[in-house]
């Protein structure tokens, strides 16, 4: 069996077990302007942070895990599987598809009205030899939007 298809079975059967072991959950946010500032390290190289804002309004204060699954992804070509989910964190695993290799590893998620953390370790695989990759964002609100 292929790399590729242990990891598609991998998915689909966590996507069976996790639908009937997670539990959806909405987690409030703060409304306002919101902060956000990511950065990557790739090895022992990383790359400059970069920050935003997002403005959430009052009727978008209620968000499920997707958001911050959505959030986490380098791309919408990857897929993930909810591996656990509580009041204040998401767990999730995440896998990239990509020309160079997989990339794939968990990701963490810590939630609080006013702010948010996503942590990713996720790793590379070229050739057979993971590269790791941690992926960092960090969300905070900062006031009302303009």
């Amino acid at each position: 069996m292929t790399h590729t298809a242990r990891t598609l079975s991998f998915l689909l059967l966590a996507a069976a077990g996790s639908s009937l072991t997670a539990q959806a959950a909405d987690y409030r946010l703060t409304p306002g302007r919101w902060e956000i500032t990511e950065g990557m390290s790739l090895s022992s190289n990383a790359t400059p942070s970069q920050t935003r804002s997002i403005c959430i309004q009052h009727n978008e204060t209620r968000v499920t895990e997707n958001w911050f699954v959505d959030l986490a992804k380098p791309s919408q070509s990857c897929n993930s599987v909810i591996t656990s989910a509580s009041a204040n964190s998401v767990e999730f695993d995440l896998v990239c598809p990509s020309s160079n290799g997989d990339i794939s590893g968990p990701v963490d998620v810590s939630v609080s009205s006013g702010s948010f953390s996503i942590s990713s370790d996720l790793a590379l695989q070229l050739g057979g030899h993971p590269l790791p990759m941690h992926r960092q964002l960090n969300a905070r609100n900062v006031g009302q939007c303009y």
